[in-house]
C-alpha cells in the first residue's frame, strides 16, 4: 500500500497551526483546522471539516471521516496551510 500522506508535510502544518493559529480548547486553530497533541507529544491530531487524522509516533496514522467529499475539503485546507502560512 503506497502511503497517502507526507508525515512531513503534516508536522509542518501541525507547527504551523500552533504559531499562526489561535488558541483553542486544548490546541491551537487555523483556517478551520484544530491542532492538538497528546501529553508526551507522540501522537499529534488535526481535526476540521468533519475529519480527524491521527499522526502516532513512528508515523503511522489514521483517518476519521464520513465521505471522501470531507477528506477531500479537508486535505485543501492542509494544502493551503502549507503553501500560504511561512515566515515572511
Amino acid at each position: 500500500m503506497q502511503n497517502e500522506l507526507d508525515n512531513r508535510i503534516i508536522l509542518e502544518v501541525f507547527d504551523k497551526i500552533r504559531r499562526f493559529g489561535e488558541p483553542y480548547e486544548e490546541g491551537h486553530m487555523l483556517e478551520g483546522i484544530v491542532a492538538k497533541s497528546d501529553f508526551d507529544g507522540y501522537s499529534v491530531l488535526l481535526e476540521g471539516s468533519g475529519v480527524k487524522l491521527q499522526l502516532n509516533f513512528h508515523q503511522s496514522y489514521h483517518f476519521d471521516y464520513a465521505t471522501g467529499a470531507l477528506k477531500d475539503q479537508f486535505m485543501a485546507k492542509i494544502d493551503y496551510i502549507h503553501h500560504h502560512f511561512n515566515e515572511s
